[in-house]
């Protein structure tokens, strides 16, 4: 019996060739776009103080939590920002952060204060684990950052889901957060000085988790006494 093909059958090339995806972006400039994505990454680490009215710092309104539609990533990032910076220039930011190591690790509010310091220093991680743990008692703020991270990193289920827990809580940002405009400037280089003050133990369950020292409590004194 022959095992060769009629003439005119098609080709397993043939065949691949139809079943590629056609490139619907055919005139799509992607080094325009690796420039514009290098841009902002370069904005969000540049000192905060030499950016300009152009970035997405100048949103004086909050995301509101009863948009239906999750916020880009960008406006999410600067969202959380402005949250944090706020948390953690409070008036009580370090009486609340002494009240978590002295509660060992148990105060929410606490939790959310460090978890925001966290963020800031770069430990994202580490961040959603504490902000989780505050969101899991009720904190609402906590409840807000995580709408914003999960939305930061394109996890819209998460957001979506941390968004309906807001709106059904009638959730206001600029009550539990502040304004908007007045979120304060810290620059990058003074926020990393207060990782020699944090622990990170490896939990045999649930990894690596960063806990505060107590001399942490005053890192963040000296850290807000600057502006």
């Amino acid at each position: 019996m022959s095992t060769q093909p009629p003439p005119d059958s098609p080709t397993i090339d043939d065949l691949l060739a139809k079943g590629r995806t056609r490139n619907r972006y055919a005139g799509y400039d992607v080094a325009a776009a690796e420039a514009r994505l290098r841009g902002r990454q370069a904005a969000r680490h540049r000192p905060p103080r030499q950016r300009t009215a152009d970035t997405a710092l100048a949103h004086t309104v909050w995301t509101a939590p009863e948009d239906d539609r999750t916020p880009d990533a960008d406006r999410a990032w600067w969202d959380l920002n402005a949250v944090c910076l706020l948390v953690l220039f409070g008036p009580d930011a370090d009486r609340h952060l002494a009240d978590f190591i002295a509660s060992q690790y148990a105060d929410k509010t606490g939790a959310l204060v460090f978890a925001c310091l966290l963020h800031l220093a770069g430990d994202s991680s580490g961040a959603r684990f504490w902000w989780r743990f505050a969101a899991g008692v009720g904190h609402q703020v906590a409840e807000y950052c995580l709408f914003l991270e999960h939305a930061h990193s394109g996890e819209y289920h998460d957001a979506d889901y941390w968004r309906t827990q807001l709106a059904r809580n009638n959730f206001e940002p600029t009550f539990m957060c502040g304004e908007r405009a007045t979120a304060p400037l810290l620059s990058p280089a003074l926020i990393n000085q207060v990782h020699p003050y944090i622990n990170r133990p490896h939990h045999p369950e649930i990894g690596t988790v960063p806990l505060p020292q107590p001399p942490l409590v005053q890192e963040l004194r000296h850290l807000t006494s600057l502006l």
